[in-house]
Formats: structure tokens, sequence, C-alpha cells
């Protein structure tokens, strides 16, 4: 797994490349999200264009990530997530949780007016 992030529309966008599979790699993208949250960040979006496959722990991330955000009324997106990793967090619910942009252009439309 890989990481970068940048700032787009008073987000910071989380890129994450490869297999979220390992203790390690939950782990390291859940340090990188609290270091975020310590520097008070707006809204977080973690993209997952590149995302092949996530297991258990990083989908606790993401919920650990949105409980944090939401405590503090602010916003966790996703964007990009590809089919499977879409039917995955639709099983577990976190669509519901969660908002879900199918592509970054409509993320960047929708957070323009924001």
């Amino acid at each position: 797994m890989d990481i970068g992030g940048r700032e787009l529309n008073g987000y910071h966008i989380i890129d994450v490349v490869g297999k979220i599979d390992r203790l390690k790699d939950s782990i390291v993208l859940k340090s990188y999200i609290n270091t975020l949250l310590e520097k008070n960040v707006s809204h977080i979006a973690l993209s997952l264009g590149q995302v092949t496959y996530l297991d258990s722990g990083a989908l606790n991330v993401l919920i650990y990530c949105h409980n944090a955000l939401k405590k503090k009324g602010k916003n966790f997106v996703l964007i990009e997530p590809n089919e499977y990793v879409r039917d995955v967090l639709e099983v577990v619910g976190l669509d519901k949780l969660v908002k879900i942009y199918s592509k970054e252009e409509e993320f960047e439309n929708d957070t323009k007016s924001s």
C-alpha cells in the first residue's frame, strides 16, 4: 500500500494505492488520519480508485475516521471505489454512513459549492 495526500475544495484527499490487507497497512492509514485530526483538518476524502482490496482492518479504520470526524461536525467521504471495494462497503453498510462518489469529478463539483 502506498499513501499520499493533497488538498481540494476544503478537503484533505488521502490517495491510497494497492491493497489494504495487512495490519501494518491499517495502522499506517489510521496513523495518517490521526495526524490530520490532530491538525484539525476540516474534511477528509479517501480516494479508493487505485485500491484493489481491503480487509476488515481497513473497514475498521474507515468507520473510525467517519466517527471521529462526525463528532467534530466534519465530513468524511469516499471517492471512486472500484466495483469490488464498493460491494464490500455496501455489504457492511458503510454506504449508509459515508457518502461515496463514483468519480472524482462528481466529488469536485459537489464540494465546489460547499
